[in-house]
């Protein structure tokens, strides 16, 4: 009996010295959770232990004014889509082998969510070896923000995880009084910290190297990585890749920005800058301005002389019928030779809007005929006048493309770039491909470059609007205009350009700060608008400016055409004068060979 009672006294002393071990531990804890509440405020705690883990100290503790989530690395949970991401992830570790599988579900419940708040509950002070091992996978997973908790009998031990330039855990000697922020949130400094890059191969010279860093530039973006790696402590080696379409673990940024597909959009949203979003668009050759001999030519001379010769046939054919018609009925003879119709000199005149006499005795169908004609004449006259003032004054230009039907019927190659051939061919409508831009012609960077700069008016360029913002600069510079913008001729609008990086990066969401501010100071703006001498530098070319004005006056030799006017005037009146000479000495011949009348014999003797 006396036994029974000595066993159950001594449960009872075990149970009473446990829970008042026990009391200050969850005292800590909570302390410590109020206290990162109120540095930033835990909308959702999930508290994650092994499933074989079934005496977790912490597993039935609950904080106050907290939502908590219970979970083993058997359930899967999607905290960044279905709760809110001030989050923060207590994690029970009774043994250290569980430590891969739990923080491996960690990762998985947080999508990948670097930047959440995660506290390691674990029983005993933490070995040096122990806490390399958890550097380790903090260094897998790129987690940023880690505290170790250490329980024992001696009290509580405080570990902060410092993730640069590699992870390591520095202790927190006092745990009573943290100084400043329970996770650490000092100035953002990477120390050093190496950062892998993909450079495009396909350029083949190199803008400039960057200052103080062994960094050879190819593109204006590249700039802004550089300078963020300047400012924030950042070492950037190069990485060697021979497929740049295939998603390389071990290279943190890859150069050169690309269009986010629409399906990325969604899930990088949160790091989308309005400064980079750009379009996909179709540049065409200008509208020429026309010489003088194609203003003539668009005059329609043709349809003008054919006018003209109705007109004047109309106006002979009139005179001639009142001419006879009058004289037949007054009884007078009157006979048309073969060459009247064929020099009316009243008809060229009226035409031409020039006055013509006219006699005394015409009568008033001839006066009316005449008058007709004169106010032909001058209406004609002076609307071709105007019409040819006009293109005179200011030559017209042929237009230029202005949407993708002219486009198709227009017969032009378009060329693009091979690096959009991927994005175009995945992201862009099939049947608006298929029908507008089947003619379409994929080329390498220097290739593309050659085709551009030599202005080839037989092909059409797709281009980035921000890219071809520095090449209209370039135009201007240069003072040719050869390609222009469409404003009907978008393939795509307002989709954000940004650097391919892993999943979860830790540069993301510093980047994408540090770009926001870089694009409000207008720097980007500056070095695109000042490419054009980075490469000319580098290429060692001088561009010759064109020093022809854009209008000239008109001279002597746009007046060309008269002496071929007249030149054929003359011809054609020499012709006429031969012709007549001709038929007068035929005539003649002929009137030889006939005998006279007798009774105008006689005359002629008398």
């Amino acid at each position: 009996m006396f036994g029974k009672i000595k066993v159950v006294l001594i449960l009872l002393l075990a149970q009473a010295v446990s829970e008042e071990t026990e009391q200050p531990q969850m005292t800590f804890l909570t302390k410590l959770i109020q206290r990162i509440h109120k540095e930033v405020p835990i909308r959702t705690l999930l508290m994650l232990q092994h499933h074989q883990d079934k005496d977790c100290s912490i597993q039935d503790w609950n904080p106050d004014g907290i939502p908590i989530l219970r979970a083993n690395e058997l359930i899967e949970i999607d905290m960044r889509k279905h709760f809110n991401q001030k989050s923060v992830a207590l994690v029970c570790l009774e043994e250290p082998s569980h430590l891969s599988l739990l923080l491996d579900a960690l990762v998985k419940s947080f999508d990948h969510l670097r930047y959440v708040r995660i506290l390691l509950w674990t029983q005993g002070n933490p070995t040096e070896e122990f806490l390399k091992q958890i550097s380790d996978k903090a260094e897998e997973h790129k987690f940023l923000h880690m505290i170790v908790l250490g329980l024992h009998q001696r009290g509580e031990t405080m570990h902060r995880l410092k993730p640069f330039p590699s992870p390591r855990f520095e202790r927190i000697e006092n745990v009573s009084c943290i100084k400043g922020s329970v996770f650490d949130r000092p100035t953002l400094n990477f120390q050093g910290r190496t950062a892998t890059v993909l450079q495009n191969l396909n350029i083949p010279f190199t803008i400039k190297n960057a200052p103080a860093v062994d960094f050879p530039i190819k593109r204006i973006e590249d700039m802004q990585i550089v300078e963020f790696a300047m400012k924030y402590n950042l070492t950037l080696t190069r990485a060697q890749k021979k497929d740049s379409d295939v998603t390389d673990p071990y290279v943190d940024i890859e150069l050169s920005p690309h269009f986010v597909s629409k399906s990325d959009l969604l899930q990088r949203v949160e790091s989308v800058n309005a400064f980079t979003l750009s379009s996909l668009m179709v540049v065409v050759p200008c509208g020429k301005e026309r010489s003088i001999a194609k203003v003539y030519r668009l005059l329609d001379l043709r349809t003008w002389f054919l006018y003209i010769l109705s007109v004047y046939a109309t106006f002979v054919v009139a005179e001639s019928v009142i001419l006879v018609a009058t004289h037949r009925i007054l009884g007078r003879s009157y006979r048309l030779t073969n060459l009247n119709p064929c020099v009316n000199m009243r008809a060229f005149r009226a035409i031409l809007g020039l006055p013509f006499p006219i006699g005394p005795r015409l009568t008033v169908s001839l006066r009316l005929l005449f008058l007709a004609m004169s106010l032909f004449g001058m209406i004609f006259s002076n609307f071709f006048s105007c019409k040819l003032s006009s293109l005179l004054t200011k030559l017209p230009l042929q237009p230029q493309v202005e949407s993708f039907e002219q486009l198709r019927t227009s017969g032009l190659t378009v060329i693009g770039l091979s690096t959009i051939q991927s994005f175009i061919e995945h992201e862009i409508d099939e049947e608006f491909t298929r029908r507008y831009l089947s003619n379409v012609k994929f080329l390498d960077t220097l290739k593309y470059a050659d085709a551009l700069i030599a202005g080839n008016t037989s092909f059409a360029f797709i281009v980035v609007r921000d890219t071809w913002k520095g090449f209209e600069r370039f135009q201007q510079i240069i003072g040719r205009k050869i390609f222009c913008e469409s404003q009907n001729l978008s393939i795509i609008e307002n989709l954000p350009k940004m650097y391919k990086m892993q999943k979860g990066s830790i540069y993301k969401w510093h980047l994408t700060k540090f770009f926001m501010t870089f694009f409000e100071s207008g720097i980007p703006s500056y070095w695109k608008n000042t490419f054009h001498y980075n490469i000319r530098e580098r290429l060692n070319v001088t561009i010759p400016r064109n020093l022809k004005p854009e209008f000239v006056p008109l001279s002597l030799h746009h007046l060309k055409w008269l002496g071929w006017v007249l030149a054929c005037g003359y011809g054609l009146a020499t012709v006429v004068f031969l012709v007549e000479v001709y038929m007068g000495n035929r005539k003649r011949k002929v009137e030889s060979k006939v005998p006279a009348p007798l009774g105008n014999q006689e005359i002629d003797a008398v």
